[in-house]
């Protein structure tokens, strides 16, 4: 079975439509409401989580109840594969998306698979466990605005070109980060003369 990762669909979500710009990636043509984009979003996924025992890491910001769109519950069954939750900033606000029966449900997860590890965030972290001998930091949130890169570290939300076709296969990143360099030691500043 296969292990994907995405972040930031906002189900139901009009603003977000504006805020991000978002389009069909077929058509290129802005979506109208939130019925076309929760369409879309659906196939997005289903075409590549393509079996009930794929597992799937949706790392924040599922969805909002909103009487213009559909209910989280029945787009949560619409869904394929076995779907984990990193809870982001509106998830935290959103108690019927903390209720869907999902498989499991943290705030910052460490995954481990294929040998290769990763930590999963709703948040991009400058620093990490493992960062400086290749463990990956996923994350979504910032809608493919960060402007600091840094190896290793993957931007997997829908509004990014990794995922904008869909779930991202876990072994496509790691692919991606072997041909990176590992993060320098030095990264982050000289701290040797600061104080703990």
């Amino acid at each position: 079975m296969s292990t994907y990762v995405w972040a930031d669909t906002h189900f139901n979500h009009t603003g977000i439509i504006g805020y991000c710009g978002r389009k069909d990636p077929r058509t290129g043509d802005a979506f109208r409401n939130v019925g076309e984009m929760n369409r879309s979003l659906i196939e997005r996924w289903n075409a590549k989580v393509e079996r009930e025992g794929d597992s799937i890491w949706l790392l924040g910001d599922f969805g909002f109840h909103h009487s213009e769109g559909e209910d989280l519950f029945q787009i949560f069954w619409k869904l394929r594969g076995r779907k984990h939750l990193i809870i982001g900033n509106h998830d935290e606000k959103n108690p019927q998306t903390l209720r869907l029966p999902w498989e499991k449900v943290e705030r910052l997860f460490t995954f481990k698979e294929s040998r290769k590890r990763a930590e999963l965030c709703h948040y991009p972290m400058e620093t990490w466990k493992g960062c400086h001998q290749g463990a990956l930091m996923l994350h979504g949130h910032s809608h493919g605005t960060l402007k600091r890169q840094l190896p290793h570290r993957f931007d997997v939300g829908v509004d990014t070109p990794i995922g904008q076709q869909g779930p991202i296969l876990f072994d496509d990143l790691v692919a991606i980060s072997l041909k990176q360099k590992f993060l320098p030691t030095d990264a982050h500043g000289d701290t040797t003369n600061q104080e703990m």
